[in-house]
């Protein structure tokens, strides 16, 4: 019998397909063919029916879909350290803002987001949502690793809004005709936030967002001043100022919402609004602890989050899924809360679902794209294995990511980068460092 030809089979591995029914295939195999899964089922049943071009044994270890990590700023990396034990407002105002005046550059964003995207290929994320400015230099460094973004540039608009506005239209209009045939890059509308753009240009971006079907994405309600400081000024908190300026609805991602209401909460489900929960830079920056239980028993897509390698300081999902699931059962005091499957979930699906973006990610089934990471199980802490979501949730590391493969093609195998040499982009990055560690020392 002539065998159909694919592009890759990946093979003896044990499946999470974390589709509908979560449905495990052990000694399971994958077939790819144009950058999508082709066929899932028993290794012996895959390798009868297709040959491909290449072929990875995956020696029993766990096989599942590539991690989505639903907001960052990769940039910072360039500031990973510089400023910590700091509270959110001063290490904006008197840390980052000053150095991102002095730092940011094309230069530093594009080596800076290299080696964010080598880390994230590396620990097992594929694809990624990211805010900062330079956002081209952020989609050419993702394409030249190998991972799926989406790219937003942030926009700060106070003061001269209406000029900041169309500077930022312009550069997001840019970003859609550079990456339009991107397999990989698409992009997002991306206020920074209900206190750093005025109501104008909070309406303008969503209008903007809606005409192009790009994303809303947009922190929100992050920290206690935030809030304490709309409904003093506002009369409302920041969820409900969003919502009276017709904003937030299915199309809207916001990321930490650590501080609402019950009304909020209320609002929230309503309008069908996303969240990135974020735990640790949450938990670093003093930020608070976000009512996640709340939101998934409310039926409001969750998804994770690292934020920026400024505040968290890394952009490990391991670490995240473990930091999320361990916080959420002692701020509800109950080991039952917040189970390792609907974390990993909430790593993979449901945040492809926080992208709209599920018809195409976050599970392995025909049809969607081949995002594939496979973890070695042989290591001592992954022994013995009696429940796969929880090995992942809370004992993998991020050096246990063996392979991972972004739209069908291998980034990184054998925890060797395909695509870029890792110690030139340290190297490059240890330069940028430099300048930047001698003008904080004076």
């Amino acid at each position: 019998m002539n065998k159909e030809k694919v592009d890759l089979i990946l093979y003896g591995g044990n499946i999470l397909t974390l589709n509908d029914c979560d449905e495990i295939i052990e000694n399971g195999a994958i077939a790819v063919r144009d950058g999508r899964i082709v066929e899932v089922g028993h290794t012996s049943r895959i390798r009868e029916r297709f040959s491909a071009k290449e072929n990875i044994d995956a020696k029993n270890g766990i096989v599942m879909p590539g991690l989505i990590n639903t907001h960052t700023h990769a940039a910072m990396s360039i500031f990973r350290g510089v400023a910590d034990d700091v509270v959110l407002g001063d290490w904006l105002e008197k840390f980052i803002f000053p150095l991102e005046d002095r730092f940011i550059d094309k230069n530093s964003v594009y080596w800076g987001s290299l080696l964010s995207c080598a880390e994230m290929v590396l620990s097992g994320t594929t694809t990624f949502c990211d805010m900062y400015f330079f956002e081209e230099e952020v989609g050419s460094a993702a394409e030249k690793i190998g991972v799926r973004a989406i790219i937003g540039e942030g926009i700060v608009a106070l003061e001269k809004d209406e000029e900041a506005w169309e500077r930022k239209k312009d550069l997001t209009l840019k970003l859609m005709k550079k990456f339009k045939k991107s397999q990989l890059i698409s992009v997002g509308m991306e206020p920074h936030s209900p206190y750093t753009c005025t109501e104008n240009v909070l309406r303008k971006a969503k209008a903007f967002a809606k005409e192009n079907d790009l994303p809303y994405i947009i922190h929100l309600a992050e920290t206690k001043k935030e809030f304490s400081d709309f409904v003093a000024n506002k009369k409302m908190t920041p969820v409900e100022y969003l919502d009276s300026i017709g904003v937030l609805d299915e199309n809207t991602l916001a990321a930490h919402c650590v501080w609402v209401s019950k009304n909020d909460l209320k609002i929230l489900k309503i309008r069908k609004v996303k969240i990135s929960h974020c735990p640790q830079s949450n938990m670093k920056l003093g930020s608070g602890i976000a009512p996640v239980i709340k939101f998934i028993k409310s039926n409001i897509t969750v998804s994770l989050g690292t934020d920026g390698s400024a505040s968290n300081n890394t952009v490990d999902m391991f670490r995240e899924m473990k930091s999320a699931a361990l916080l959420a059962k002692v701020s509800s005091l109950d080991a039952g809360e917040f189970s390792a499957k609907e974390t990993l979930r909430m790593a993979t699906i449901e945040g492809a679902k926080a992208l709209g973006r599920e018809k195409e990610l976050g599970s392995l089934e025909i049809g969607k794209n081949a995002d594939i990471i496979i973890l070695d199980s042989s290591q001592p802490h992954l022994v013995p294995l009696y429940n796969y979501y929880s090995h992942i949730v809370y004992c993998a590391c991020a050096s246990d990511v063996k392979t991972s493969i972004v739209n069908g093609k291998v980034v990184m195998k054998d925890r060797k980068m395909k695509n870029a040499d890792i110690y030139e982009i340290m190297k490059k990055v240890n330069v940028i460092s430099s300048r930047i560690r001698r003008s904080c020392s004076k």
